[in-house]
Formats: C-alpha cells, structure tokens, sequence
C-alpha cells in the first residue's frame, strides 16, 4: 500500500470540492489496495455512497469511521459473522478514535444534526459545519493505516 502521507493526502483531495463524501473518500482511498481483496475505487465509492454525514446524512456514526470499518472488514474478514479479528481492529479503532474526537457520531463531532431539513442542512453547509471533516478524515486515514499495515 501506498505510504500513509499519500493515503491521507488521497482522502482529502476526494473530500475537496465535495468529490467525494467522508466514508467515500476513506474506502476509495485504501479499498483498491488490499491485495487479493482489493475493490476498484468506482466500486468503493458506489458501496459507500450512503454512509456519508453519519450514515445518509442523519448524524449517527461518522462516515469515515464506517469507510474505515468496510475497510477493515475487507482486509481482515473471512465471512464469518462477528469475525473476533475485525471485531478486535474495530473495536480499537473506535476507540481511539473517541478518545482523539470525544465522539464518534457525526452529529456530536461537526455539532449539526443532519436528520434535520434541507434548509438546515444548506445552512450547515454555509456555516462551515462541514469544514472539520477534512481533518477528521485525515485522523482516521492516519489510524486506518496503522491497522492495516
């Protein structure tokens, strides 16, 4: 795989001019090169297309958390429901992950809740509500890459 530098670096340049969404970018950026397991980036985008502000824009867990989680599963699962490896990789990403952020729901980290309505949500696109997840994307490419290296 790629140096962790270029990962991060390939994560935000999708994040940039909304080319892509959190859990997007994070799944596209390390999808295409897990080996044997590999998923072209076309395809990791169209997977996580619905994941993006917190699972379809509701607030719930941050999207870059779930590209990194599908991340995970590919490299590490075998098909086996509640894998204890993936549980085990997962379980520690989320956990440091909380304890850089406070938070891993989306709501809690860009303090907007995106169930709200289409006004809201162009409101909080004006504000720069969204602004912080370039940096939160850049986090959890950098503990994505220590995990499955």
């Amino acid at each position: 795989m790629n140096d962790s530098t270029e990962n991060t670096c390939a994560a935000k340049e999708l994040m940039n001019g909304m080319k892509a969404s959190c859990s997007q970018a994070i799944f596209a950026t390390f999808g295409p090169y897990m080996g044997e397991k590999g998923v072209d980036a076309e395809t990791c985008m169209n997977i996580a297309s619905a994941f993006g502000g917190g699972i379809n824009m509701t607030g719930n867990v941050c999207g870059a958390l779930t590209g990194a989680l599908m991340a995970i599963g590919l490299e590490f699962g075998d098909g086996t429901p509640m894998n204890p490896k993936v549980a085990e990789i997962s379980t520690r990403l989320l956990e440091e992950f909380k304890a850089i952020h406070g938070s891993i729901l989306c709501q809690d980290l860009i303090q907007y809740d995106g169930s709200a309505d289409e006004v809201d949500l162009a409101k909080a696109f004006q504000s720069g509500a969204f602004d912080k997840c370039l940096k939160i994307v850049e986090d959890v490419a950098g503990l994505l890459k220590t995990y499955i290296e």
